[in-house]
């Protein structure tokens, strides 16, 4: 297991897309992108983590301005993982979409319309915290045609507890069908748990 100075910083030669690993202590790591992502980044690169057996910890991911995402994970490789110092962060971000038919099971959830980031919903949960409950989720908001503008993500005594503030592409503020629409999906992941 590499050491508490170990890190690697990869820089991807088509763009201004880079990716630091620092392992932060025993299977603890923390990865920091920026670049110019797509809109299903972030859900490509948490089912690719979670298909590694890398746990996210804590996360906060935001878009900034000029289009561009600035993001921080706090991860645990689980016994099994990948090496996470040799891992292409930038190549697993652009990958595509994951397939979404993980089942998702959430505890609570809450939606609310915000004027943050030019008129978001932003989505709440808590759920058991599972390897691949964030990808499942990010996927599943995916096939609505939504994707966070800004996200939390926080473990606590193995429960997830997370915030989104999500729009559509090209950053348009959602309407009351998506809201339905989302709050169909996810009263239907309450009702698996």
């Amino acid at each position: 297991m590499p050491n508490s100075n170990s890190s690697r910083v990869t820089l991807a030669p088509s763009d201004r897309a880079w990716s630091e690993v620092t392992n932060t202590g025993e299977s603890a790591y923390r990865i920091r992108l920026e670049g110019p992502f797509g809109p299903s980044w972030i859900s490509s690169l948490c089912a690719e983590l979670a298909d590694r057996q890398i746990s996210i910890d804590r996360a906060h991911a935001m878009r900034t301005l000029n289009q561009t995402w600035v993001a921080e994970l706090n991860v645990i490789a689980l016994p099994g993982a990948e090496d996470p110092l040799s891992i292409q962060y930038v190549e697993l971000a652009e990958a595509g979409a994951p397939d979404a038919s993980d089942p998702l099971r959430l505890d609570r959830y809450t939606i609310e319309e915000t004027p943050a980031h030019g008129g978001t919903l932003m989505l709440t949960i808590e759920a058991a915290d599972s390897l691949g409950l964030l990808g499942s989720l990010l996927s599943q908001l995916a096939m609505l045609f939504l994707f966070p503008i800004e996200m939390h993500i926080e473990t606590r005594n193995g429960r997830a507890y997370d915030s989104f503030w999500l729009g559509t592409v090209g950053a348009t503020s959602p309407g009351p069908r998506i809201r339905d629409s989302l709050d169909r999906v996810l009263a239907r992941a309450r009702a698996n748990r």
